[in-house]
């Protein structure tokens, strides 16, 4: 399928009035069971367009087995993140009210100083590639009932990409090990979930360095000041009103999601 076919722009603009009215939507795996991965693609990058936002870099879904075990998905996928998925600045609250059923993941979050391109790349030279690393927190948001969706339809969702929050960043080091970085993730001042660097596919590097190969046949690559989300450290936790999420990773600080 192309981004012209109708079945791809039928169900982005399902998604995008989902998105609109915080109404949930079905799944298109449903409606049409032919629709493959690449589809699926297809469907996100549609919806792109319809948000006409400016893309600041990707997020990275599933590359954790604890998130792939939770949402019974078999591999990682991404979707593309634009500034309007920065839902929070310095504290200020995340209105609930605009999504339908947010979850919020803590994450490690590597900022590009020059493009990474081609696949084959391993940590080292990653690294070369690299600006700065940041605690983040994604607020993941499906456009489906339930949390309950396939491999294709979260991909057409843009792997419910709802926004994230950045911490302070520290200037990249080759010496720093994200694999072994241990994060604990508190709601209200309790502590919820501990989760460590490794979790994203061995090492984030690791994790990028996948993205860099998966775009290389779509004639992609990951360009200079890109944000990467490298994937959840935890479990997927829901979120309400006036509750504060604070993530505390070791080494590299912390970052605090509020929603009113």
């Amino acid at each position: 399928m192309t981004h012209s076919d109708p079945i791809v722009e039928e169900c982005s603009e399902r998604l995008w009035q989902a998105e609109l009215t915080r109404t949930p939507t079905g799944l298109p795996s449903e409606a049409h069971p032919s629709l493959d991965e690449a589809a699926a693609y297809a469907i996100q990058a549609a919806t792109l367009r319809r948000r006409g936002a400016r893309a600041v870099g990707f997020k990275l879904g599933y590359t954790s087995a604890a998130m792939r075990e939770q949402m019974g998905i078999a591999h990682p996928n991404y979707g593309v993140l634009t500034e309007q998925h920065r839902l929070a600045v310095d504290g200020a609250a995340i209105d609930c009210a605009r999504l339908i059923h947010p979850r919020v993941e803590p994450e490690i979050a590597l900022r590009l100083g020059r493009e990474l391109a081609g696949a084959g790349h391993d940590r080292a030279s990653v690294s070369r590639h690299l600006d700065a690393v940041l605690p983040a927190m994604e607020i993941v948001d499906t456009r489906y009932p339930d949390y309950r969706f396939t491999i294709v339809d979260n991909i057409a969702d843009n792997s419910s990409s709802a926004g994230f929050v950045l911490g302070t960043a520290l200037p990249w080091r080759d010496d720093i090990d994200l694999a072994v970085v241990v994060v604990a993730l508190h709601a209200d001042g309790q502590l919820l979930d501990q989760g460590h660097g490794g979790a994203a596919m061995g090492d984030p590097l690791l994790a990028l360095a996948w993205l860099a190969g998966f775009l290389a046949p779509r004639g992609l690559s990951v360009p200079a000041g890109a944000v990467v989300l490298t994937g959840g450290l935890t479990r997927a936790y829901a979120a309400q009103t006036n509750q504060v999420f604070r993530a505390d990773f070791a080494g590299l600080g912390a970052v605090q999601a509020a929603f009113a």
